[in-house]
């Protein structure tokens, strides 16, 4: 048998190639082989081919073709290749005499009415027997929506059909079914534009399916390769029916003549891996053909960057049915679990993705290995571990850097080469259905890059192509939130990657439904500038009116003449009227012609029919604009006066940032704006008769997380945030609600505020309950902020290190450092006073450095900027020089059933630990504690005591609607029994207080675990964990992505009397339980003695 190559003839131009395949390649067999004159003196063989043809062979390069004989082939180190054949000069002939665009015009005449519609047929085994092969039931249903969009308009249309489906075939159906030629197809990456002008140029499977006749003609298909310069580059269009392309071979302006001549010259655009519309040459290109139909083919309709691929969804064929229909081999999950990742992690998935490539090899199945890493770096790094591995197989490395990437991906096909090591260059379209092993040393960053990714290892193919495997360290903490279910030692890939590709299909079009409902009420032709909807990120802030009705289209009644509207949209089922106006007017220095301010302002309009309220926000702070809320409701009354400060209700510590007072004097208001400390001032004034507060803008803590809030007399509420106009409307709802709330009293807000003094000396008359490290720290991760010393050369990260308050010296507040290792090793003094207001002094030890990533410095230097905080007994706090306390200082209470006693039977109350000097204590206040929650089923009982903890004992258990966070903190008696020390309460409900953090620091808290698990276990203790293990940990801060945290805290204290508690005792412990609810709405329990 011989192989005959396809008859291609390829022309180049001034940016690529023109290429048409006249004949495919041929399998056939030689009949006869005889001789032929090619020179009076020369004879070389010719076959007479089975399939008719005859054809020479030869070696001598200028031999003209006799008469009789189709083709010559010249043999090349056993390859086949046609020096001429009769197909390409009779095409030659044809370009002459007409044209290319002649080839091309007779090519979409032999294609009409030709497409036939027809489905494959599968028998019970589900496979398709010969004869009944035709179109996947994707390929028709999104041909058939495309034909149907078409037909109504030619909005960009995106269809999302999963990798391995068929989504090359159906843009070559749509080509020859719908006849719009030239077609501009643009793909992001080299391999993906060669692989794709492959396709067209010979049609595909479309004949092999039955779904063309073999006598149609193969397009003419153009492969653009470098940028065009001038409007003659652009005669490739004019002369094929598909150019394919790069889009960093197409980086034009949008309004630029060549983006406008390449639309000129199409009559439709395709862009492949359409998650990539959004960036900017993409959109820009995009924007060019905004009149011409445009089709979106993607695996996922959703980027890692957040935006939207904003074309109507009109076909989406889910993951679940691509495997429930077959075409996704099943996928394998083979787990690792390496905490510590690293080399120990990319040992571990390497070893356990080459024995299973090994024994996939054994069984007879044709697999290769793909090695995933997310930088060259990584990369090669990796390559030298399979190497030195599995030198057998022949590792590669393939990356952007790397030149003869061709002649490795030919090894890898060949089988030569088993093992590929890439940098996401083979993820996007690349078609290798032998690829079946995947490692992912390193995750993805978004399930969209994923699912390209798996998608490359799920295609069904031949008999000797088996099921795909992943292998995957689920130790890795980083792992993206939208993939942490797949990290998961149980995980079903199956079912879960089609749960999430679903799940996210549904969420982007949830997203984009609110911008496809809204339809534009001026003509897009009319505004200077192309505006895109999706791109509006308004500002929450909103005036808000009394109103019953809402008449949207009257808005242009109520702004005025001198504002351009430059786009408006309306989504009358959500109530929602957006638009964006443009103001010009002279500027003040100069008189010159033409040159204008231009200011550019975004409304939006909600109406809210439950609460008959209408919401008004505009980047146009300079009013309220009650003429355009007049204009679209009939009738409109302004919320504002004292009801705006409702706003501030149920907002637990809240500290006033600013607030503005107005002071009506004999003739004149007078306005006035105060800030930190000078808000009392501001209090003190607005309570004055004739005073009113006019702004006021604060923080604090609402359903146990920081908000940012703001108000005005006049009638504006604003806060912090910025997002989509659907995120605008739901604050929006939870801001009317708050405002119509009839309960919430603002005295009571503006008496229990906090408020912020400037003191010139410590107040050392109050009882201190805790010291913390800064608010600038604590937001950074722990491994990033490293103490060094002399006697520290190794560094040590915070997480080991504690803050311990010793006293108070007249205008100094003592300090201390300790860790576990070394005990108390450092000591410093923050003192009040002076020029700068206060100052942070280290007095004894080595000095101390601080580095927090690449920046270094001496502690006391960056305590002097930014002040460890200091928290008092009644709950008010120093910050530097500035002291925060209650404008009314409150009654602090506990109540009885907060207390539980303990049987303390077998236990010493003076031995706090378990696990003392390298010995365990089974008689220890901790041991006691953790045989609670280890009787009470904990998935997770763990042993964070020392330097620097989260808490004594950290307990983890699921639930099936939560996860529970139990936060232990034991305190050793200050005597052999329960009395009435205060000592004994203070230090642990200071502790307490110190880990509220971890609420909403879940992730962080299983790094913090894991770190003192691997720095601190020894031969002597093998682990922390009394209960569970570090992959069930895991488990947990994964699934905490599904399920709420619900945070415990628990101080453990058998010093403590139930029945014999002091006033003293009783408002630390009040202090600590006010704390802890006010900020994280957490209650705080207190075991301890009868």
């Amino acid at each position: 048998m011989v192989v005959l190559p396809p008859v291609v003839y390829e022309q180049r131009c001034s940016i690529g190639k023109i290429r048409h395949q006249l004949q495919p390649a041929i399998t056939t067999r030689v009949v006869n082989e005889t001789l032929v004159n090619v020179s009076p003196r020369v004879r070389e063989r010719l076959w007479l081919l089975e399939c008719g043809s005859r054809v020479l062979l030869t070696d001598r390069p200028n031999v003209a073709l006799p008469d009789g004989v189709d083709g010559i082939i010249q043999l090349r180190e056993g390859e086949a290749v046609w020096r001429t054949h009769r197909l390409l000069i009779d095409l030659k002939a044809r370009i002459l005499e007409s044209s290319w665009a002649a080839v091309a015009s007779d090519a979409v005449e032999s294609w009409q009415s030709q497409l036939s519609y027809r489905a494959e047929r599968r028998d019970s085994n589900g496979q398709v027997p010969i004869g009944q092969e035709g179109l996947r039931p994707p390929q028709l249903g999104a041909l058939f929506a495309i034909g149907a969009h078409w037909s109504l308009d030619i909005q960009p249309a995106t269809i999302v059909m999963p990798t391995g489906t068929g989504k090359t075939e159906t843009m070559l159906a749509t080509l020859t079914a719908y006849g719009k030629s030239p077609t501009l197809v643009v793909v992001p990456w080299d391999l993906l534009r060669q692989q794709t002008a492959k396709k067209f140029q010979s049609l595909g499977l479309l004949r092999a399916l039955g779904v063309l006749p073999n006598g149609v003609m193969n397009p003419v298909v153009g492969l653009i390769t470098s940028k065009p310069k001038t409007l003659a580059d652009l005669d490739i269009f004019t002369q094929c029916n598909v150019v394919v392309s790069t889009i960093s071979s197409l980086a034009v302006e949008a309004d630029s003549p060549l983006a406008a001549g390449i639309a000129q010259r199409c009559k439709s655009l395709i862009l492949d891996e359409a998650h990539h519309v959004p960036a900017k040459t993409w959109s820009a290109l995009r924007a060019a053909f905004h009149s011409l139909p445009i089709l979106q083919f993607t695996a996922t309709p959703f980027r890692r960057d957040g935006e939207l691929v904003d074309g109507k969804v009109i076909f989406n064929y889910p993951l679940a049915a691509a495997q429930r229909d077959d075409y996704f081999k099943p996928i394998h999950f083979e787990p690792v679990h390496q905490p510590s990742g690293g080399t120990q992690a990319d040992q571990a998935i390497a070893v356990a993705a080459l024995t299973k490539l090994r024994r996939d090899l054994d069984a007879g199945l044709n697999h290769l290995l793909m090695a995933r890493c997310s930088s060259i770096a990584r990369a090669t790094f990796v390559e030298r571990l399979y190497q030195q591995l599995a030198p057998e197989l022949r590792p590669i490395l393939i990356h952007s850097k790397i030149s003869d990437t061709e002649a490795r991906l030919a090894d890898l096909r060949s089988g030569t080469s088993r093992v590929v090591i890439c940098v996401d260059m083979l993820g996007e379209g690349f078609d290798l259905p032998q690829l079946k092993v995947a490692a992912l040393h390193d995750s993805h960053r978004s399930l969209a890059i994923m699912l390209q990714f798996i998608g490359r290892f799920t295609r069904v193919a031949g008999s000797d192509i088996g099921e795909a495997t992943v292998v995957a360290n689920i130790g890795d903490q980083d792992v993206a939130h939208s993939l942490e279910r797949l990290y998961s030692e149980d995980a079903d890939w199956n079912q879960v990657l089609s749960e999430l590709s679903s799940n996210a299909v549904r969420e982007h079009r949830e997203l984009i439904a609110f911008l496809q409902a809204s339809e534009r009420l001026d003509e897009e032709g009319d505004s200077q500038i192309s505006l895109s909807p999706q791109l509006l990120r308004p500002v929450f802030s909103t005036a808000t009116y009394r109103a019953q009705q809402f008449f949207p289209e009257r808005f242009h009644h109520g702004i005025s003449q001198h504002l351009h509207i430059e786009g408006v949209w309306l989504n009358r089922e959500m109530r929602t009227l957006y638009f964006v106006t443009r103001a010009e007017s002279k500027v003040r220095w100069t008189n010159t012609k033409g040159v204008l301010d231009r200011d550019w302002t975004l409304f939006v309009l909600h109406y809210n029919p439950e609460l008959e309220l209408l919401f008004l926000s505009s980047t146009d702070h300079s009013s309220l604009f009650p003429d355009l809320a007049e204009q679209v409701t009939g009738q409109a009354d302004l919320i504002q006066g004292e009801q705006m400060f409702r706003i501030l209700g149920h907002i637990n510590r809240l500290v006033f940032q600013n607030m503005g007072v107005k002071k009506h004097g004999r003739r004149n208001l007078s306005y006035a704006m105060y800030t930190g400390a000078d808000v009392a001032i501001a209090l003190g004034v607005a309570e004055r008769s004739g005073s009113v507060k006019n702004n006021v803008s604060g923080t604090g803590w609402e359903n146990g997380e920081r908000v940012s809030v703001g108000c005005s007399y006049k009638g504006r509420v604003w806060s912090r945030e910025q997002g989509s106009i659907p995120a605008f409307v739901r604050w929006c709802a939870a801001a009317g609600a708050k405002l119509l709330d009839d309960s919430i009293v603002v005295d009571d807000i503006i008496a229990n505020v906090l408020i912020p003094k400037d003191v010139t000396a410590f107040p050392s008359d109050r009882r201190v309950l805790a010291v913390e490290w800064p608010a600038e720290i604590m937001g950074i991760a722990e491994d990033r902020v490293v103490l060094t010393a002399p006697a520290l050369p190794n560094g040590l990260p915070i997480t080991f290190v504690d803050l311990k308050y010793l006293d108070v010296q007249g205008d100094s507040m003592r300090f201390a450092l300790s860790c576990d290792e070394n005990g108390q090793f450092a000591e410093f003094t923050l003192t009040v006073g002076g020029e700068a207001g206060f100052v942070v002094a280290q007095t004894s030890g080595d000095a101390i450095e601080l580095t927090i990533g690449r920046t270094s410095g001496t502690l006391s230097q960056y305590l002097s900027s930014y002040p460890p905080l200091v928290r008092f007994v009644d709950l008010s706090e120093l910050d530097g020089n500035m002291l925060i306390e209650p404008k009314d200082p409150r009654h602090l209470e506990i109540g009885e059933e907060r207390f539980e006693a303990w049987d303390w039977a077998g236990v010493d109350i003076t031995k706090e630990s378990y696990w003392k000097d390298g010995i365990a204590r089974a008689d220890a206040i901790q041991w006691k504690a953790a045989q609670h929650f280890i009787q009470g089923d904990f998935d997770i009982v763990f042993d964070d005591d020392g330097a620097g903890e989260a808490a004594d004992l950290v307990c983890l258990k699921e639930e099936s609607d939560r996860i529970r966070l139990a936060l232990i903190h034991c305190k050793y008696s200050g005597g052999d029994t329960a009395g009435e020390r205060v000592k004994d309460v203070v230090e642990v409900c200071s502790q307490a207080i110190r880990s509220a953090k971890w609420k909403w620091r879940f992730s962080e808290l299983g790094k913090h675990m894991q770190g003192r698990e691997d720095r601190l276990r020894s031969l002597s203790r093998p682990t922390r964990y009394l209960a569970g293990n570090g992959v069930r940990l895991n488990d947990l801060i994964k699934t905490a992505r599904f399920k709420p945290i619900e945070a415990e805290i628990l101080i453990v204290q058998p010093g403590l009397s139930a029945g014999r508690r002091t006033a003293d005792q009783n408002l630390v412990l009040a202090a600590a339980v006010a704390y802890l609810k006010e900020t994280i709405g957490c209650d705080m329990d207190i075991v301890c003695s009868e």
